[in-house]
C-alpha cells in the first residue's frame, strides 16, 4: 500500500496551574489519588500482553476474560477521582547531572538547589472508551498527563507547586470535523481531570 500522509491541525490549551502547596504536599496527594500502593495496576493485567514489561505468571492468573471481568479489575484500582496510575518520568533526577539554569534556584545562603519536576500518566480506560468508541485516534491522547513542577523565588526557600497539563478535549476533540458526541465525551474528562488537578494544589 502506497503511503499517504494527511495534516490535521488541532486547538488545544495547555493550563499552568500555581500554588504556595510544597511540592512534596502535592506529589503525596496526587499518589494517594491514582497510585495503591498495595494494589499497583499493570497494565499487562488488563491487556493480555505477554510481550510488555511485569508480564508473568501473575499477570496470566489475574487478566481479565470478558467485559465483565475488565471492567471489576478498573474500578478496583481507581482512587477517589475515577483515575489510576500508569507511569511517570521523574525528570528531576536526571536533570541535576546537567544543572539547567530552568531547574535550579539560588537559596538564600548563596546555593544552589534543584528543583523537582515529575510526569505523571494517570488514567480510566473507562473513561477512555468513551472517546474511543466514537474516533479511534483518540487513543493518541489518553491516558492522560499532569505534570508537577516545584517553583520557588529566587533567594528563597519557600517552594510552592506549578501543575502543567493539557485539555484532553483539545488533543482529542480539537480538529474541524469531530462529533458532537465525541466533544461532549471529552469534556467530561477536562472536568474530572481539572477537578483532580485543584484537589492536589488546594490549600485547604
Amino acid at each position: 500500500m502506497q503511503l499517504s500522509t494527511q495534516r490535521q491541525a488541532v486547538s488545544v490549551d495547555r493550563f499552568r496551574y500555581h500554588s504556595s502547596v510544597p511540592f512534596e504536599t502535592a506529589e503525596f496527594r496526587l499518589r494517594s489519588s491514582i497510585q495503591r500502593a498495595d494494589h499497583p495496576l499493570e497494565w499487562t493485567h488488563l491487556t493480555g500482553d505477554d510481550t510488555g514489561a511485569g508480564a508473568g505468571e501473575g499477570a496470566t492468573a489475574a487478566r481479565p476474560r470478558d467485559k465483565e471481568s475488565f471492567v471489576a479489575m478498573v474500578e478496583s484500582h481507581l482512587g477517589p477521582h475515577g483515575f489510576a496510575y500508569f507511569a511517570e518520568f521523574n525528570h528531576g533526577s536526571w536533570l541535576r547531572l546537567f544543572r539547567p539554569q530552568t531547574s535550579t534556584i539560588t537559596t538564600s545562603d548563596a546555593e544552589q538547589r534543584d528543583l523537582r519536576c515529575i510526569r505523571f500518566i494517570l488514567g480510566n480506560p473507562l473513561i477512555a472508551i468513551t472517546l474511543l468508541r466514537h474516533d479511534l485516534d483518540a487513543g493518541l491522547s489518553v491516558p492522560v498527563e499532569l505534570y508537577l513542577v516545584e517553583e520557588a523565588d529566587p533567594g528563597s526557600i519557600t517552594t510552592g507547586t506549578k501543575c502543567v497539563w493539557y485539555r484532553p478535549s483539545g488533543l482529542v476533540a480539537g480538529y474541524e470535523g469531530a462529533t458532537q458526541e465525541l466533544v461532549d465525551a471529552a469534556k467530561k474528562l477536562d472536568a474530572k481531570l481539572e477537578a483532580l488537578v485543584r484537589w492536589v494544589l488546594s490549600d485547604d
